[in-house]
């Protein structure tokens, strides 16, 4: 996802042409995520000799009220993400299954923005219908909080939240 943020973002400075939609779902996303940012200016950081774990169940809210969820294998990689929606008329469940998301500090990594390791998902091109662009980060071993934008759903327009989740 990190990667995919700055090909949104190179895109939108003209290197590439998108459509209007996947820019707004990438400029939609960058902010929600900067303002969703900790007030602690320092990122989480274990302590010496201290291996933060994040496997286990994660289950939250988005900022819609609806349900999101995901896996943490013991290998530290999201591998199943579900998030409900409701907007526009539009509603519905998103499952991605079968993933492979490395946990890990972004390549532009700034603080207080980047307030601990995280991980991003794209349900595909930003240019097709139907777009899920899911963004988390944790902020402890028991919590995550993150970004979640829905773009090109048909007669439903766009919608982005933020949400939080904690560690079952």
């Amino acid at each position: 996802m990190w990667k995919q943020m700055w090909v949104l973002r190179s895109a939108a400075a003209g290197r590439r042409r998108v459509k209007p939609g996947a820019r707004f779902v990438a400029v939609v996303s960058w902010v929600l995520m900067s303002a969703c940012g900790s007030n602690n200016s320092t990122p989480l950081t274990p302590s010496p000799g201290e291996t933060l774990r994040y496997d286990g169940q994660w289950s939250g809210t988005t900022s819609q009220g609806k349900p999101i969820t995901f896996t943490v294998s013991s290998d530290q990689k999201v591998t199943a993400i579900t998030v409900e929606y409701n907007f526009g008329g539009c509603s519905g469940l998103h499952t991605f299954p079968g993933l492979n998301l490395e946990i890990a500090y972004p390549p532009f990594r700034t603080t207080p923005l980047t307030p601990g390791p995280g991980f991003g998902y794209g349900s595909g091109s930003p240019e097709s219908p139907n777009y899920t662009q899911i963004a988390g980060w944790f902020t402890s071993s028991t919590v995550a909080n993150g970004t979640v934008a829905f773009g090109g759903y048909p007669g439903c327009g766009n919608a982005v939240g933020i949400w939080t989740a904690g560690k079952r």
